[in-house]
């Protein structure tokens, strides 16, 4: 049985979406972590905040959108689940690009979400 690889990839990104995104290592890391970030840079110096907002949405940006790749395969071994998700008939490969996708794909929604705020907001 010959299955399509994009359908394969898909269900490792649907897996991902369901389980892992919204946990609260994920939320901290990517929301709350550039947040104190900034609050921390911008203490006591005379610079206006439109200055900086391009730079806050820039670690936002990235700290969301790659906070979740270090939680995924801990979370599934802790779990006991990377077992299961390893016998599945697919390859390290499509696995990997599963959770690349998921990333991926995650950090342009939430990047639009805010950049769509920004915009409206400024």
């Amino acid at each position: 049985m010959i299955v399509n690889v994009n359908i394969l990839i898909w269900a490792i990104f649907k897996k991902n979406m369901k389980i892992y995104y919204l946990e609260p290592p994920v939320l901290i890391f990517g929301v709350l972590f550039p947040g104190f970030l900034f609050l921390a840079f911008t203490q006591g110096r005379n610079i206006e905040v439109n200055s900086l907002l391009p730079g806050l949405l820039g670690i936002i940006f990235f700290f969301t959108g790659s906070s979740v790749g270090p939680y995924i395969t801990p979370w599934e071994t802790r779990t006991k689940t990377l077992e299961r998700v390893l016998s599945t008939p697919i390859s390290v490969t499509i696995l990997i690009l599963g959770d690349i996708t998921s990333g991926l794909i995650f950090g342009i929604s939430f990047s639009a979400l805010i950049l769509l705020g920004g915009v409206l907001f400024f």
